[in-house]
C-alpha cells in the first residue's frame, strides 16, 4: 500500500523541508512567526515554487500524471500549515485566476523567482553563468566562506548564500522588528 502512495510520502517529506526552511529564520532571529506567516503573499509564492520545483526537479515528479502531482501538492501544503493548505484549495479553485496571481501580485512572483533560484543553485540546475542577480551576489558570499564550512559543497554555499539574501532578508525586513 504505501508503494503506491509513495508521492504522498514525498509531499509530506516536501512539506517539512519547505516549512522548516521558512521557519528557520524566525529561529535565526529568536521570534515566534505570526501564526499568519505562511498566507502572506511572498512566503505563499515562495512555498509554491518550492514545493513545485522540489517536486517535479528533485524528487521525480515531471512525469507524474495531474492527479499524483495535486496530491503530492496537497500533503506538502498540509504539512506546512492547515491554514496555508486550506487557502490554497481557495486560490487553486479558479485555475485561471491562480495562474495569473503572479501577474497581480509582486511580492508573489518574487516569492516564487527567490524559491526557484534556491532550488536551482542548491540541485545544480542554474547553470553557472545564469545572469540571476541573486545569483551574482551569492557567488561572492560563498567564496567568502571560504572553508567556514568543511564538506560543504559549492552548491550548499550558494544554496545558502542565496536563502540569506532572499527568504532571510525578506522574513527580516517584514517581521522582525
Amino acid at each position: 500500500m504505501i508503494f503506491f502512495n509513495r508521492h504522498k510520502k514525498t509531499g509530506k517529506d516536501i512539506g517539512k523541508s519547505v516549512r522548516q526552511t521558512v521557519l528557520q529564520a524566525f529561529q535565526i532571529y529568536g521570534k515566534e512567526p505570526p501564526k499568519s506567516v505562511f498566507l502572506n503573499e511572498y512566503i505563499y509564492g515562495f512555498i509554491n515554487a518550492s514545493v513545485t520545483n522540489l517536486m517535479v526537479y528533485v524528487f521525480g515528479g515531471k512525469d507524474w500524471n495531474n492527479q499524483k502531482k495535486g496530491e503530492c501538492i496537497a500533503e506538502a501544503f498540509k504539512a506546512i500549515d492547515i491554514l496555508l493548505y486550506e487557502y490554497h484549495l481557495q486560490q487553486a479553485a479558479n485555475p485561471e485566476r491562480f495562474k495569473d496571481l503572479p501577474k497581480r501580485s509582486k511580492d508573489f512572483k518574487k516569492g516564487m523567482d527567490d524559491a526557484t533560484t534556491l532550488v536551482g543553485v542548491s540541485y545544480g540546475f542554474l547553470k553557472p553563468d545564469d545572469p540571476d542577480p541573486i545569483l551574482k551576489k551569492a557567488k561572492k558570499i560563498a567564496a567568502a566562506t571560504g572553508d567556514l564550512l568543511p564538506g560543504s559543497t559549492n552548491n550548499s554555499k550558494l544554496g545558502g548564500a542565496v536563502l540569506t539574501l532572499t527568504l532571510h532578508d525578506y522574513i527580516k525586513k517584514t517581521f522582525i522588528k
